[in-house]
């Protein structure tokens, strides 16, 4: 048995690997049900104090903030939208259920930071080349899709360790992407690990997709149906990462497949401009408010 098919199934294995509580799947259906009102919405994230808690904080912030607080989680489900709120409940489970379990080489605050903004540029890229696209995606789709692509990596920190940190020097060691250099250690990377997770988790296909191929969107064994998600979002992981948006742990830039540019419809010098989106956006984000 190779190191990879190793990893895998110790994986397989571990009993303690989180899950998604039971809230987020009674959100996640209460939205989804056209005939969902606030009141309902409010009475299942109840449920859950440290997420009540979050909403409550942005919804006081002063992106939403009216004449008066809001005290209420009806009113603020009302005030921020269904969306807003689904955003921040899968933002608050996943940063509250991966914990830190030590020094790994790079900030668990900048690599969620990391994530959020790429879930921003997926959302500014889409925004900017949606008329070449074949497929409408709503912002907290694309969002959520940021916040979960490099969710693989905190798997192999908390559970692979010693092996995730010699991966993380060996990528500075050689300046080779981080994923390269999982597998040269472990014999799998990050995007593997996560695909895993998202089948335990029972993510939908998008979300499966762009974790598992947000490091190779022009492979054939990627979904064609979710082909230009899983592109948007590797885009956008490329640029928060050449320019520091955050930190993904990769002290390397990862590669960058240049087919992707022309299945989008943009060229290198819209990069300036997505940057600058980006940046402008992540001051505005409820996710990143809810974080901090």
């Amino acid at each position: 048995m190779d190191k990879g098919q190793e990893i895998l199934r110790r994986l397989e294995t571990i009993h303690n690997l989180p899950t998604l509580p039971v809230v987020i799947t009674k959100l996640r259906e209460a939205i989804s049900n056209p005939n969902a009102d606030a009141k309902k919405i409010a009475q299942i994230i109840e449920d859950d104090p440290s997420m009540m808690a979050r909403i409550l904080k942005v919804v006081n912030s002063a992106l939403y903030r009216g004449r008066q607080d809001v005290t209420s989680l009806q009113m603020a489900v009302a005030r921020m939208g269904f969306n807003a709120i689904s955003n921040i409940a899968m933002s608050t489970t996943i940063f509250s259920i991966f914990k830190s379990s030590g020094p790994t080489g790079f900030s668990h605050e900048d690599f969620w930071r990391h994530c959020i903004c790429v879930g921003i540029g997926a959302d500014v890229l889409y925004e900017r080349c949606k008329d070449n696209l074949s497929k409408r995606y709503t912002p907290d789709i694309l969002q959520l899709s940021g916040l979960m692509h490099d969710i693989g990596k905190i798997v192999l920190e908390q559970f692979f360790h010693a092996s995730f940190r010699q991966a993380v020097t060996l990528s500075v060691e050689e300046e080779i992407p981080l994923c390269d250099a999982e597998r040269k250690v472990m014999g799998v990377d990050h995007a593997e690990i996560g695909a895993v997770l998202a089948q335990r988790w029972h993510l939908t296909p998008d979300f499966a997709q762009v974790i598992r191929w947000h490091h190779k969107p022009m492979s054939i064994n990627a979904s064609e149906e979710y082909s230009e998600l899983i592109r948007l979002c590797h885009t956008a992981d490329y640029i928060c990462n050449l320019e520091r948006i955050g930190d993904g742990g990769n002290l390397t830039a990862p590669s960058f497949d240049q087919k992707v540019w022309g299945s989008l419809g943009l060229s290198v010098g819209d990069i300036s401009e997505i940057v600058d989106a980006i940046k402008q956006q992540s001051a505005h984000s409820e996710v990143l408010m809810a974080f901090v």
